[in-house]
């Protein structure tokens, strides 16, 4: 049913099939919608004692950082330098979901199933496109990382699924 900005809600359901589709159903549903942001109160202010506070010693804290695509461990003291830093080997192809004991393939992030490219039965090579995701306006293909035969597809078009999930069963 569209109303009478018509151009209007053609526009959003050719940009946005899923999403927009779900929001001119329920454009005059509040409820259906996340709530508006709140403004924050500020936050209480403290009294400063006059006795000056310990500070604990701590170790180096540890992070993971991803630059350019590459992972790198890295430790930093409590002063705030740098202790080490370690690049992490990941044998993961770019784009790919992870394969957990070779048996699924699971989500590389949280997002949209937009296409299932492969069906049950198939045989897949690495490298091979499976499924095409949509998160934030983007589409992401999702690769196999191994060799073999689909036995189960676990998600649909139109799926939500978070970061993780189970995609696809292999043989």
């Amino acid at each position: 049913d569209l109303a009478a900005e018509q151009v209007d809600d053609v526009l959003t359901y050719a940009l946005f099939p899923q999403v927009g589709l779900k929001f001119l159903k329920n454009r005059n549903n509040p409820a259906a919608f996340e709530p508006a942001p709140e403004q924050a109160a500020e936050p209480a202010k403290t009294v400063a004692s006059k006795q000056p506070q310990a500070v604990v010693a701590q170790g180096p804290a540890s992070y993971s950082v991803r630059v350019d695509g590459k992972v790198y461990e890295v430790e930093v003291a409590p002063s705030g330098e740098l202790s080490s830093v370690k690049p992490v080997v990941s044998e993961n192809i770019p784009g790919s979901a992870s394969v957990t004991g070779s048996t699924t393939l699971n989500s590389p992030l949280a997002g949209n199933i937009w296409k299932v490219v492969t069906k049950a039965g198939a045989s897949v090579k690495r490298g091979d496109v499976v499924i095409i995701m949509e998160a934030m306006k983007m589409e992401t293909e999702v690769r196999a990382v191994a060799d073999g035969v689909v036995a189960k597809i676990h998600v649909a078009a139109g799926d939500a699924v978070a970061n993780g999930d189970v995609l696809i069963s292999f043989e």
